[in-house]
């Protein structure tokens, strides 16, 4: 990617600038803890001061969203390109495994929700998220054959099951070392396998109570469900 290495002033190297920014802080959080990512680091890699940063970051809670919503973006269009037969199971759990960064982020998203944000702030967060939620969900409604309606509804336990796996198949290295030998070693799990397993327990539990859903009890709205992404 080309360096502006004067201010940029157009529309154009603006938008080259943020990206810059993006893709800098993709490294850093693809290696460290949130609380250790620094927006000064990231500023010397692009080759800018932290007051211009600020200019397009007001804090490492906005950057982190904008990332984000970028890095779902990606998965979605990974997604868009697998084919549509298959164990919809092993699909959606290639393709989350596949976008390590995004799992990363959404396992600690909803606390960095709950810091340092403007309630405009938030807002637009969940607004991006919900054309996003939707493409998601057709793409989880042609590996199940079900309605774009019931993915949504479906998405929010998927959610659920990745945070989960995420977290205890990346323990800290503390506990990573602790079970590195017999007979801890039963507690040591590989991401994608673990994350299959889960969804494929929770697809089938879906479709099974779903063929037994009253006529009258049809599924959450579309953006009830958005609100907790």
């Amino acid at each position: 990617m080309t360096c502006i290495r004067q201010r940029a002033k157009s529309p154009q190297q603006k938008a080259l600038r943020r990206q810059q920014i993006l893709d800098a802080a993709a490294g850093y959080f693809a290696e460290a803890a949130f609380e250790q990512v620094s927006l000064n680091d990231i500023a010397q890699r692009v080759g800018i001061t932290k007051a211009a940063l600020y200019r397009y970051f007001r804090n490492k809670e906005a950057l982190f969203l904008a990332l984000y919503h970028q890095q779902m973006e990606r998965l979605i269009e990974h997604g868009e390109q697998l084919p549509v037969n298959g164990d919809a199971a092993i699909i959606c759990a290639q393709a989350l495994a596949q976008e390590a960064l995004f799992c990363r982020l959404n396992a600690i998203l909803h606390t960095v929700l709950e810091r340092n944000l403007s309630e405009d702030e938030a807002r637009n967060f969940k607004l991006g998220l919900l054309p996003l939620l939707q493409r998601f969900a057709t793409l989880i409604s042609r590996w199940l054959s079900i309605s774009v309606a019931e993915a949504v509804e479906l998405l929010l336990h998927i959610q659920q099951a990745m945070i989960g796996c995420w977290h205890i198949c990346h323990p800290s290295k503390t506990v990573a070392a602790a079970i590195a030998e017999p007979p801890l070693t039963l507690f040591r799990l590989e991401f994608a396998s673990t994350l299959q397993q889960h969804l494929s327990w929770l697809f089938a539990g879906y479709k099974a109570s779903h063929r037994h859903r009253p006529a009258d009890n049809p599924p959450n709205r579309p953006d009830s469900t958005a609100d907790t992404l």
